[in-house]
């Protein structure tokens, strides 16, 4: 059985990470917290290798992954977790067929509480 990463292709996921952080660049909450990246197409092609793997695809970069620290290091709250998918959605709506998209948003929400957790105030 082939996995989405294999059923969708790098290029597929190469345009969705693409065309997500175009739309994070102008988002009115997201932007600032985003500035700290200087290098986009490096940054998105980082990001789409993550998504390859996540999906099932071999990795053909030497890269650890820390997602939930990273966000958490650029001050990515809750709210704005829930604001990161409601972006990310559509667009893999658009770009992937069910059941593959629903299983791309599944991981993505599931990445999504880890950051929301870690950036949670234990009280």
């Amino acid at each position: 059985m082939s996995s989405i990463a294999q059923r969708l292709g790098r290029e597929l996921i190469d345009t969705v990470s693409r065309q997500f952080y175009a739309q994070i660049r102008v988002h009115p909450r997201l932007a600032p917290i985003f500035a700290v990246v200087h290098d986009w197409p490096q940054h998105e092609a980082h990001i789409s290798h993550f998504w390859w793997t996540m999906l099932g695809g071999d990795a053909y970069l030497d890269t650890q992954y820390n997602v939930a620290r990273k966000h958490l290091d650029i001050g990515v709250t809750p709210a704005l977790v829930d604001e990161w998918l409601a972006l990310f959605e559509p667009i893999v709506r658009r770009h992937v067929a069910s059941p593959d998209a629903d299983e791309w948003l599944r991981k993505a929400r599931m990445i999504g509480q880890s950051i929301a957790l870690m950036n949670t105030p234990l009280d």
